[in-house]
């Protein structure tokens, strides 16, 4: 009788599965032959289908039949909150099998990890980052070296990110340690490409894939707008199909809790809990993502579990395999970019075996529309995209040596190579290749060199090697080495060489590396392949709101004044407004800035929303011809899946139909998957084009490029997965037909390469691959560094390379944009030049090239209701007594005090209430005369000199200035007045005392 996937676990492991009332799911017997007998598998399988317990229970029986002790079994997952998870079902699996489960990340105590390296648990659930750290801890590695087995969790996000690329290499310096290779067991819900995935873990890994009884069920839904979302969206300064999408997801949180809302970003999610809160105040909604605090996480999981929340709204914080309870529903608001994600987002409901995966993606807007129903049907047909990662990546091979030679001190050269070679993405590494990086990092004081010994100074060899040199060698060489700033003859440093020679190690005779003097300082800088991004607030200097957030790439143009690298005054978008900045500032992480009337550019937002990939894009071009045939608009052509097979609901439907029925009417033509629309609006040349995020990216930059050429100017270029629009001085429709019909294809390469040192795309990863090969110091407002002066000392080294390589695999696609020169070459997509049509602009792109200006009466209205709402306090210098209201409700002439009729009173915001008694009360005359000169002003001017104390950063001497020669009534001049000292404060704020 053959046995059984039961069969195959040890008795103990058996009779646990068989007293809990286990039934093994699909992926769990389908693995469990393999992981007994100790082989590299990837575990795929959909969510809820128990690939925890398909990965731990095969290890715990190899643990008891082979006697593993001590360290066994390394448990890996990307997030701390997801380590909390699983180290609660570990425990409760593995501790009655008498085997110890531990957890170790960066909130771990100090007494706990102290405990756990003394005696560690026989499996450890930790982080990529832990693993690294405790490769540098000498007892630590002694551990290490018995490890048996490593469990990688949600492999995808791992695979898909430099933090993954590093923990490869942690793994290959771990197994140098130990006596057996370490057993690889990756586990992963959604993944288009599994053998290349699992050929990423290692090279002899094999994919098991698990069939679930699971299914997903999604809808695409626009809400219609009422006439009382007609009137909100003025008030929320938002689309009314925005304000319609909030009241249904409103409703739906309401009528069937617990659910989860999940968003694109941060700042939406933020922004979604207010603007649900505002709709309906007893809604409990909670927020959770990245930028919180763990606590406050941890909290609001908790919340969701007991049932106290209506719905948790996140971002990707929430995508991995934690446990918040029982979820019945997933929201997505607009299009969540990518199948994967989807999957992974709509995964979290019904977290079961044999459970539904249900969600809706509330929409509004038309490309949402298209996109989302591309991607729910994609996701239904379990249709994903596969996951890409780079090869050979500098900075991460970098970050390994620096992480190398702490760990040994002294680094054979061939070694260190040998480690990284054998990782699965370093198939192309060589010695030259450490030798390229080492050779920045020794630049940089971060590791000495040692590349050739025959040649090279003795003197700044190890100190360590020294000693264990001069005990085991004849001459006349001192024990220790000397001191570095004693200077020693050419001929005692050849004496000593010629002595040490003949006693290196064999390892050592081909060169090596050691730690050098700023890497002691610097060491916790080199732990994280997290990048370190500072975003940084923009504040409206007129209401003092803050708008939003820009990233520091953003800030990295702008010279220290806020103006660009040509010294003018730098104006970007937001809001729909063009905005002046008046002050950049690194320490309050703060961009103050004024509306003003001149058109300016988008700026960088923080965290770039994940790329929409080609195939979806693509697919939503195809979806537009599908809408177009079946209204008849087009004639029927095989090939095309019919309209009715997207998810849309009637009201989604019908929005999109009539923008593709508009646009043909409108052009005679249709972007899709095999044309390339042209339009000119006012000046703005409109390449619509279905490609996806990283081939329009480079599309853009080559066209810009070409455009640059004409007279001299780069303009600038909107970039969208469906259309590019560019503002390039003398370019013209026809000059872009040509560039993309003349172009031979294999000249982009070039030309990008080119022309790309200017962007700022370049000029920020420029910043992070200098971070990371100690370049750049952590810390260092790199607008006060010379990058070009950087860009051109370091051409043709790692540092510029790294940056080329990570701009093209992060943000473009060079190879799939060759393609489609070579297609449009060849007449396999039309490219046509059409009046201008509805899906040639999205309403973002309105607001964004197509700009509002500011008028003086605007900014004046909007300063004065500041002013005016301001809650202002008078104190009299006389007799001490207080009077609060807000400035609005003062007289033209301030009345005397109510208490002794005095008319000399102090004022200042209400704010400031403490700090201004604390003056009048002062006996310092200097500051005795500020008071009085204060209630002077208020005495004189009235109403006028209390809105001028209201103004920020103005005091009694500006505003004296302010009023002087004021002609009492001329409000318009006053609040011109008031405007420019704010603007000079805040210009001016950061160097006052």
């Amino acid at each position: 009788m053959a046995s059984t996937a039961l069969d195959r676990l040890h008795p103990k492991v058996r009779g646990l599965v068989e007293e809990r009332g286990w039934t093994l799911t699909p992926i769990q017997n389908e693995s469990v032959a393999d992981l007994v007998d100790g082989k590299h598998r990837l575990l795929l399988a959909p969510t809820g289908s128990g690939k925890t317990e398909a990965a731990v229970l095969p290890l715990a029986s190899r643990a008891l039949w082979e006697g593993w002790e001590g360290l066994s079994i390394l448990y890996v997952t990307p997030l701390r909150a997801l380590n909390r998870d699983i180290d609660r079902r570990l425990a409760a699996m593995l501790e009655p099998l008498g085997l110890s489960v531990g957890l170790r990340h960066g909130d771990t105590t100090q007494k706990e990890r102290t405990r756990q390296s003394r005696n560690p648990p026989n499996l450890l659930v930790t982080t990529p980052e832990t693993t690294q750290i405790m490769l540098l801890g000498s007892r630590l590695r002694r551990h290490l070296a018995g490890l048996k087995a490593i469990v990688l969790d949600e492999v995808h996000d791992l695979a898909a990110s430099e933090r993954g690329s590093q923990l490869l290499v942690g793994i290959e310096r771990i197994e140098d340690y130990c006596s057996a290779p370490i057993q690889r067991i990756g586990l992963s819900a959604t993944v288009g490409n599994p053998n290349e995935v699992a050929k990423w873990m290692s090279d002899s890994t094999e994919p098991v894939i698990g069939p679930a009884p699971r299914t997903t069920r999604l809808l695409v839904h626009r809400e219609p707008a009422s006439p009382e979302d007609e009137v909100l969206s003025v008030e929320w300064s938002k689309s009314p199909g925005s304000v319609a999408a909030f009241r249904r997801l409103a409703t739906l949180l309401m009528d069937d809790p617990p659910s989860l809302v999940f968003v694109n970003s941060r700042s939406a999610a933020e922004t979604a809990a207010q603007r649900l809160a505002s709709l309906v105040p007893e809604i409990k909604v909670g927020v959770h993502h990245g930028s919180l605090a763990p606590e406050t996480r941890r909290d609001m999981e908790d919340a969701l579990r007991a049932g106290e929340l209506h719905g948790l709204i996140c971002t990707s914080s929430l995508e991995l395999g934690i446990d918040i309870g029982s979820i019945r529903r997933v929201h997505q608001l607009q299009s969540p970019r990518a199948v994967d994600r989807m999957l992974q987002r709509v995964g979290r409901a019904e977290h079961h075996i044999g459970g539904t995966g249900r969600g809706e993606i509330l929409v509004w807007e038309v490309d949402d529309i298209a996109e989302g129903a591309v991607i729910a049907r994609r996701a239904m047909a379990g249709e994903i995209e596969g996951v890409e990662w780079r090869t050979d990546p500098g900075v991460v091979a970098a970050n390994q040596l620096l992480q190398m030679s702490m760990e040994r001190g002294v680094v054979p050269l061939e070694k260190a190579t040998e480690i990284i070679g054998r990782c699965s993405i370093f198939h192309e590494w060589s010695l030259d290749s450490t030798l390229a990086v080492l050779r920045v990092l020794d630049d940089r004081w971060l590791v000495r060199l040692v590349d050739e010994p025959s040649e090279s100074d003795v003197t700044t060899w190890s100190a360590k090697l020294w000693k264990e040199l001069a005990s085991r060698s004849q001459g006349d060489a001192p024990a220790e080495r000397p001191r570095w700033e004693l200077e020693q003859s050419e001929a005692d440093k050849e004496k000593w060489r010629r002595q040490f020679l003949p006693a290196l190690p064999d390892s050592l005779k081909g060169g090596w590396f050691s730690p050098a003097g700023r890497l002691g300082k610097t060491r916790t800088e080199h732990i994280s392949m997290i990048p370190d991004e500072t975003s940084y607030r923009v504040r409206d200097v007129v209401t003092r709101k803050v708008l939003g957030s820009v990233d520091e790439a953003f800030v990295l143009t702008l010279g220290y004044g806020g103006e660009d690298s040509r010294g003018r005054a730098r104006r970007f978008v937001m809001a729909g407004r063009t905005w002046q900045i008046i002050d950049a500032d690194p320490e309050q992480e703060e961009l103050v800035v004024a509306p003003v009337k001149e058109t300016g550019e988008a700026p960088v937002w923080i965290g770039e929303l994940p790329p929409v990939p080609q195939e979806v894009a693509e697919e939503v071009g195809r979806l537009r011809r599908s809408a177009a045939i079946a209204i008849g608009a087009l004639p029927p052509e095989d090939g095309y899946l019919p309209f009715d097979a997207y998810p849309l609901s009637d009201d989604a439907r019908q929005s999109l139909v009539s923008s593709v029925a508009e646009h043909v009417d409108a052009t005679g033509e249709l972007p899709d998957d095999r044309s390339i629309t042209i339009e000119d609006r006012n000046g703005t040349v409109v390449l619509n084009t279905c490609r996806g995020s990283k081939v329009n990216e480079t599309l853009a930059h080559f066209i810009q490029a070409m455009g640059s050429m004409r007279e001299g100017k780069m303009g600038r270029a909107l970039v969208d997965p469906y259309r590019i629009a560019f503002q390039v001085p003398g370019m013209t429709p026809q000059n872009v037909m040509e560039w993309l019909n003349e172009t031979p294809p294999k000249a982009l390469v070039s030309i990008l390469r080119m022309t790309i040192p200017h962007g700022r795309a370049v000029r920020w990863r420029v910043v992070q691959v200098a971070r990371r090969m100690g370049v750049l110091r952590k810390g260092v407002d790199p607008r006060k560094v010379n990058l070009d002066g950087l860009m051109q000392r370091y051409r043709g080294t790692p540092v510029i390379e790294e940056s080329f390589d990570k701009l093209f695999h992060e943000r473009m696609d060079v190879d799939a944009t060759v393609d489609l020169l070579r297609q449009v070459q060849q007449e396999e997509v039309r490219v046509v030049h059409t009046v201008p049509g509805p899906l040639g602009m999205t309403p973002k792109g309105e607001r964004d090239l197509l700009l509002p200006s500011w008028s003086d009466r605007e900014l004046r209205e909007r300063l004065e209701m500041r002013l005016l709402n301001e809650r202002a306090v008078l104190i009299c210098l006389n007799c001490k007594s207080r009077r609060r209201r807000r400035v609005e409700r003062f007289g033209a002439r301030i009345e005397p005090c109510s208490s002794c009729n005095g008319t000399m009173q102090a004022c200042a915001p209400e704010r400031m209430e403490a700090m201004l008694a604390e003056w009048v009360d002062s006996s310092d005359p200097k500051i005795r005369g500020k008071m009085e000169k204060n209630a002077e002003l208020v005495r004189t001017h009235g109403l006028e000199a209390v809105m001028c104390l209201m103004g920020r950063g103005i005091a009694e001497e500006t505003a004296t200035r302010v009023l002087r020669g004021h002609i009492a009534g001329e409000r318009v001049r006053l609040l011109r007045a008031i405007h420019n000292a704010e603007l000079n404060y805040a210009r001016t704020r950061r160097y006052w005392s």
